[in-house]
């Protein structure tokens, strides 16, 4: 199981209603969950899919893309 960091994560980032396609959120990325422990170390993006069908104690699974057009899939930890 992966470390969680982030306790202080809002309840709406576990919740699957709370997400919507086009929101801009912060994830933490598979290859990141061991050691984010920082607002740095999440990437920043806009949802174009969710991924988990469900709510999650550890946040929703979506794809998202990058500024630069990168997309990429993780947990979200913030929605902004």
């Amino acid at each position: 199981m992966e470390k969680d960091y982030f306790k202080d994560r809002p309840i709406e980032s576990t919740i699957y209603s709370a997400i919507h396609i086009g929101d801009d959120v912060l994830i933490c990325e598979k290859e990141a969950q061991k050691y984010a422990k920082e607002i740095s170390d999440l990437t920043y993006g806009t949802v174009v899919e969710k991924l988990t069908r469900h709510n999650h104690p550890r946040g929703i699974k979506v794809k998202i893309k990058t500024l630069n057009s990168q997309i990429k899939v993780g947990r979200v930890v913030y929605i902004l």
